[in-house]
């Protein structure tokens, strides 16, 4: 499974599909597999990236007090490490949060 050097941490994400870029924020206490039942049908058209946020999943927890702009940080930085310019982002509970905390 790859890993991204991100912000001092390791991400894990996959990435499926081709296409227009559209990247998956999933929420607290869940980890990227949370969308495995969009991700079929999305990845027929757009070039899916789901990934762990910090602290979950397979990416790495480190032991610092986690912030909003941390989270939206590493979504810059994942998108910097896969040279991706513009995406769409799709964000599920915490994750919207996150994905609206990146966009402003």
């Amino acid at each position: 499974m790859p890993k991204a050097d991100v912000n001092g941490i390791k991400i894990s994400y996959k990435i499926k599909g081709e296409g227009y870029p559209l990247i998956f924020i999933h929420g607290f206490g869940s980890k990227k597999e949370s969308f495995m039942a969009q991700i079929p049908a999305l990845s027929e058209k757009y070039k899916v990236i789901y990934f762990d946020s910090r602290g979950a999943g397979k990416t790495e927890r480190p032991n610092l007090p986690y912030s909003m702009d941390m989270f939206a940080d590493d979504i810059k930085g994942l998108m910097n490490y896969l040279k991706i310019e513009k995406t769409h982002l799709l964000g599920f509970s915490f994750g919207g949060m996150v994905a609206q905390n990146f966009v402003l």
